[in-house]
């Protein structure tokens, strides 16, 4: 009896190593695990591609812009 193959890709932000995403052969989707604590709201969350965490990695990674205040 084979054991399912397994695949992992590592995501990588600029020179950050956000985390890496891994399924095994017999898994649909492809489940988070989180290498730096700014990812750590993606750990465990199931992605279709490894690109789809990618791109999610990378906005989570965006600097959050302040609201603007209104001047009077």
């Amino acid at each position: 009896m084979l054991r399912p193959s397994q695949q992992a890709y590592v995501i990588e932000i600029g020179e950050t190593q956000a985390g890496l995403v891994s399924r095994r052969g017999d898994e649909r989707f492809f489940t988070f695990i989180s290498a730096a604590s700014a990812f750590d709201a993606l750990e465990g969350l199931r992605f279709a591609t490894p690109v789809a965490a990618e791109r999610v990695a990378r906005q989570l990674a965006l600097p959050r812009r302040r609201p603007d205040t209104m001047s009077s």
